[in-house]
């Protein structure tokens, strides 16, 4: 009957809603509607904008929960580049489990505070290897654009094997190449200091 009230016997709060909208869009993101999340839950669309505001803040949301699934870097990792490159890594293959969703993570990371997170810890563990805040945000900022191009690259399909090893091959040729830039940086710098 339209117009029914739907019946939900456990409590509505914004996890429900977030694991719910993670169901939808892991199948395919332009599924996500208010409608389809309200549908999965069992209530109405108006109960659904109690906790959120709308398909913006739920896409955040869903953002900020696959973010938070993303590996971390202990402070006292003992490599920092081999962390930023296990972290690399694993925020791909958190990626390929939520097919589709590559956009929304691009578009909602600059203002995520998981994501801000994530890049804290990476240029730590960048500056426990000597380098500068500076040189560490350089780093970061290459190792982002690299994760970037390649998921925009796969235009919402799934990473085929050759794509992770051709990724993860990348990945090293980068890292290794900017540290050895930032080796040679250092002992410049350490040099000019010693002749003065």
């Amino acid at each position: 009957m339209a117009g029914r009230p739907k019946v939900r016997k456990e409590r509505l709060d914004e996890q429900a809603i977030v694991d719910a909208a993670l169901k939808i869009a892991r199948k395919r993101v332009s599924d996500l509607t208010m409608r389809a999340v309200s549908d999965e839950l069992k209530v109405s669309v108006g109960a659904l904008y109690k906790h959120v505001v709308g398909r913006d803040e739920l896409l955040a949301l869903v953002v900020e929960e696959i973010l938070g699934q993303a590996p971390r870097i202990h402070p006292d990792a003992s490599d920092g580049w081999l962390a930023l490159r296990a972290q690399v890594l694993g925020i791909q293959a958190l990626m390929d489990r939520y097919p589709g969703l590559d956009d929304a993570v691009i578009a909602h990371s600059p203002n995520s505070p998981k994501a801000n997170e994530l890049r804290d810890e990476g240029m730590t563990a960048l500056q426990h290897e000597g380098l500068t805040i500076d040189e560490a945000h350089k780093v970061y900022r290459a190792v982002t654009w690299l994760w970037l191009g390649s998921r925009a690259a796969l235009e919402g399909r799934a990473r085929r094997q050759a794509d992770i090893d051709t990724f993860a091959e990348s990945l090293d040729v980068l890292i290794r190449g900017l540290k050895s830039h930032m080796e040679a940086t250092e002992l410049v710098r350490s040099t000019s200091q010693e002749l003065r």
